[in-house]
């Protein structure tokens, strides 16, 4: 679909989904403003419930709200969700819904989603083997390790410091 129309319904989509979410944003080849659009791709963290003692359960506000939404569901895990609707226009749409609970993981985790593919496999890719990600660190877990001590990535533009590339 052309993108103003697609931005027009993740948009709306979001604005459901908004306060079930810490944080929810667009992602994908929506984001980097593609002229065709395929899918809708979104980064959230989940509100999630907990139990008597603080600790968090397996299920979430964004869960509940999903349950009440006329949407398709295709897979329905802890940490992807994909579903499908029908718009006004009568177009059905194919949402990418990816999860994660941890804040300091954000910037890792939207700018792989957000990336191409090529782009986001290169900034995986250490230096020596033609990659964009200096040697001495690794991605695992959707975290930055630097001689076994995790690193934060709270925001895509520390992702990009810490390789010390300007920010895309």
């Amino acid at each position: 679909v052309p993108w103003l129309q697609a931005r027009t319904v993740a948009q709306a989509l979001i604005n459901k989904l908004e306060p079930a979410c810490h944080r929810i944003k667009i992602a994908g080849s929506l984001r980097r403003r593609m002229e065709l659009v395929g899918d809708i791709e979104l980064v959230a963290i989940p509100r999630m419930d907990i139990d008597l003692f603080g600790s968090p359960l397996d299920t979430s506000d964004l869960d509940r709200l999903l349950a009440e939404c006329p949407v398709t569901m295709h897979k329905n895990g802890a940490k992807y969700k994909q579903f499908s609707f029908t718009g006004t226009s009568g177009y059905t749409y194919k949402v990418d819904l990816f999860l994660q609970s941890d804040p300091a993981t954000w910037g890792v985790n939207f700018m792989l989603r957000t990336g191409s593919a090529q782009f986001s496999h290169r900034m995986v890719t250490p230096k020596w083997q033609g990659g964009y990600k200096p040697d001495e660190l690794e991605v695992k877990d959707a975290r930055v390790w630097r001689a076994g001590l995790a690193l934060d990535t709270p925001e895509e533009e520390a992702v990009f410091d810490l390789w010390g590339m300007k920010f895309v």
